[in-house]
């Protein structure tokens, strides 16, 4: 949400309306970083669908959402190590298609101080392994910026494929056209696919929204 400033009524509006699917959406998760909860009734109010906001701050007044067309139940935030900024996640369990899913929204470390190797990855690995660890057994799907700004070998990138093996194998740049910085994990029910894509709309933000859909059996 890029401080807040996101444009998240018109990504709301283009999702509803098929614009950014090419189909009508029945129901859709959106998982938030850098998320300003306003209080604004008019973002709820305004939808076709009742919408659903579990928000937490982080670093106020900005922080992690998730915003739901489907009910979310047993929300609860995720503190996780502190390296050079407070970070963490939230999370809540939907149920889909008679399947209990969990989704989480986090945002990973993007940079350490000048004594620590500035941009290394050990601070998003030691992140990644505690949201790893606070996760419930089962299927879920994971998502945000994790700032894997030194790519796929990074530990934190490696252990949340590890974990999610139902993610696709296809990753496109998100950030400058350059870097993969925000990702979709899945861990889906037996017969169950994922898809995802990364939008070329940035919607007001420094950073392309990636989309995933998840087809059953």
């Amino acid at each position: 949400m890029h401080g807040g400033r996101g444009e998240l009524r018109r990504l709301l509006d283009d999702l509803e309306g098929g614009r950014i699917t090419g189909t009508t959406v029945r129901d859709y998760v959106l998982l938030l970083q850098e998320f300003t909860d306003r209080g604004d009734d008019s973002l709820v109010g305004s939808r076709t669908r009742q919408l659903t906001v579990f928000s937490s701050p982080v670093r106020s007044p900005f922080g992690n959402a998730i915003v739901s067309t489907i009910r979310l139940e047993e929300p609860r935030t995720v503190d996780l190590p502190r390296e050079r900024q407070l970070r963490g996640a939230v999370a809540a369990t939907i149920r889909v298609g008679g399947e209990t899913l969990f989704a989480v929204s986090t945002h990973l470390e993007n940079r350490l101080g000048w004594l620590q190797g500035l941009f290394g990855d050990r601070a998003r690995g030691r992140q990644a392994q505690a949201l790893l660890q606070a996760l419930p057994p089962g299927h879920g799907v994971v998502g945000g910026d994790l700032n894997t700004m030194l790519g796929p070998d990074e530990p934190a990138w490696r252990a949340f494929l590890a974990r999610f093996p139902d993610t696709p194998g296809d990753h496109e740049p998100t950030f400058r056209d350059r870097l993969v910085l925000d990702h979709l994990f899945f861990d889906l029910p037996a017969g169950w696919r994922a898809t995802r894509r990364v939008v070329q709309d940035e919607y007001g933000s420094d950073h392309h929204p990636v989309v995933g859909e998840i087809h059953g059996p």
